[in-house]
């Protein structure tokens, strides 16, 4: 055995610092590093207040607006704020509406069922062949002189009768329609009024009728005017009732 201490074997590395800087130990309050902001970050901060801080002015000045002291000029001059004519209201002239189609035919002025109801017995018949020649000129629902001027001048118009089947006699019904212009119409039932004819305002126009009763019996007249048109009626000795206001309600129905 030699008494030289043993030599180690393999090659020898000597032991190098660590690279790694170290690191503070923040664990038990050691400062923290501080950190460097970012130039976009507190730019878009300042961007957001400015932004917050108008909207905030926009919406006082909105509710001072709506509920305070109305605004003034740079003056002091209170403004003025013009406001529009109002637009007259459209005057009505006096013309009369357009008036309805007038039939052309006699019975088209009644009901179905109307005429058989009234002839029932063939006492009475509309438009007896006896009356067609003389049935435009010698039948006027009037016997006021002023009124029959007025409806017999009025070539284009309806006439109808309602009498004897046999023929003459003072019984029956006669109706004339005819469309007149507003001017003869407030002239006609001015010159009912004079005549001593009763007349009311009824179903949209005016109604004027008479009645007398003699020793040759009961006669009478009833007319209607509406929009231009006129329904002239004269009956003698008849019973019949509602024959006027019948045609009324077809011309202008409700």
């Amino acid at each position: 055995m030699s008494d030289q201490p043993e030599q180690p074997t393999g090659s020898f590395q000597p032991l190098e610092p660590d690279s790694a800087a170290a690191q503070p130990d923040i664990r038990y309050g050691a400062p923290a590093p501080k950190r460097k902001r970012n130039p976009l970050v507190i730019w878009l901060s300042v961007l957001a207040a400015v932004l917050v801080i108008a909207l905030v002015v926009v919406i006082g000045l909105l509710v001072v607006g709506q509920g305070g002291t109305p605004a003034t000029d740079a003056t002091g001059t209170p403004t003025v704020t013009a406001t529009a004519e109002p637009t007259p209201a459209p005057t009505a002239t006096d013309a009369v509406p357009a008036a309805p189609v007038r039939p052309t035919d006699c019975t088209q002025l009644f009901p179905a069922g109307y005429i058989d109801s009234v002839t029932e017995g063939g006492i009475l018949e509309l438009n007896p062949a006896w009356a067609q020649p003389d049935l435009a000129t010698e039948f006027i629902g009037s016997n006021d002189n002023a009124l029959v001027a007025v409806i017999s001048a009025n070539t284009d118009r309806l006439n109808c009768i309602l009498g004897k089947s046999s023929g003459g006699g003072d019984l029956g019904i006669e109706t004339n329609v005819l469309v007149v212009d507003a001017a003869t119409q407030t002239a006609a039932i001015a010159r009912m009024n004079e005549a001593g004819f009763t007349c009311s305002e009824e179903t949209g126009g005016t109604m004027c009728f008479t009645e007398t009763t003699e020793d040759a019996g009961t006669y009478g007249e009833r007319h209607f005017l509406r929009d231009g048109t006129w329904i002239a009626t004269r009956w003698s000795n008849t019973s019949i009732t509602g024959w006027t206001q019948t045609i009324v309600s077809t011309l202008f129905p409700a």
